[in-house]
């Protein structure tokens, strides 16, 4: 048994009943007009019967414009059971809509370093990204010191999807990344850069680059968020000398949050 609505029914009933009433409304005010005695009653009369005639030919055509959609397949809603009404059986009450509360921001979720002949210990998939780095790499010692010209950057701004890549013109721009981008770079490398997206940067914000050799420290640098809305960011590291083999780390912060952890080897 079907116990829902039919909108399209019900629409058209009271579209069809609407407008004869207005008809009938518009008749009598008519009827008004040309049988009172008095001018100004017959003049009110006659605005009345224009109304009650306008309205009725709205409810006409809106009625006919409703089953003309209906039947040329436009989508109209389905039969809704109203409250209260008996409706189909189901294993359990199910909200109409269901609203998600919005996650708070936080940290992105920490890019696990590639793996290689030496396993590392890698954190739970159900453990929450910690912003602060691991014990056994040191805190980015120019991330500590304030910068006084320094804004502060919103919780939602985050940096994303960096990419390495050797291939660097003289401004430390990459000049291609292939894809996928390398994670291994040869011994006597001097030029490494990279490009990451940005999100919700505000110019001023202090932002720090973090480079890591086996677990120590090798370079730092923070520096206040000078792009333009929309643009990615870049980072820079040469050795004139060549990159040292081992396995290294780099990390990106916004102020003291860490945003972005990539592993790679230079062999």
């Amino acid at each position: 048994m079907n116990t829902g609505v039919p909108w399209l029914s019900a629409l058209t009933g009271i579209g069809v009943i609407g407008a004869l009433l207005a008809l009938i409304g518009a008749a009598w005010a008519w009827r008004e007009a040309r049988r009172t005695r008095y001018l100004i009653v017959r003049r009110a009369a006659e605005r009345r019967a224009r109304r009650w005639f306008w309205l009725a030919l709205g409810l006409a055509l809106g009625t006919g414009a409703l089953n003309a959609f209906a039947r040329s397949g436009f989508h109209l809603p389905f039969e809704i059971p109203p409250p209260g009404w008996p409706g189909p059986a189901s294993p359990s009450p199910t909200p109409f809509l269901e609203v998600l509360p919005s996650p708070s921001p936080t940290p992105l979720e920490e890019i696990p370093p590639t793996p290689t002949s030496r396993p590392t210990p890698s954190p739970s998939p159900t453990s929450p990204p910690s912003p602060l780095p691991s014990p056994t790499l040191p805190y980015p010692p120019t991330l500590l010191t304030p910068l006084p010209s320094a804004v502060p950057a919103p919780p939602n701004a985050r940096f994303t999807d960096l990419a390495l890549t050797d291939a660097c013109d003289e401004r430390g721009r990459p000049l291609r990344i292939p894809v996928p981008p390398p994670t291994v770079f040869p011994t006597g490398t001097t030029r490494i850069c990279g490009r990451f997206r940005v999100e919700n940067m505000p110019v001023g914000a202090p932002w720090t680059v973090a480079w890591y050799r086996e677990g120590a420290l090798e370079d730092s640098s923070t520096l206040l968020w000078d792009g333009r809305p929309g643009q990615p960011g870049y980072i820079y590291n040469t050795r004139p000398d060549g990159f040292p083999p081992g396995r290294w780390e780099v990390r990106l912060y916004i102020e003291d949050r860490l945003q972005i952890r990539l592993a790679f080897e230079v062999r």
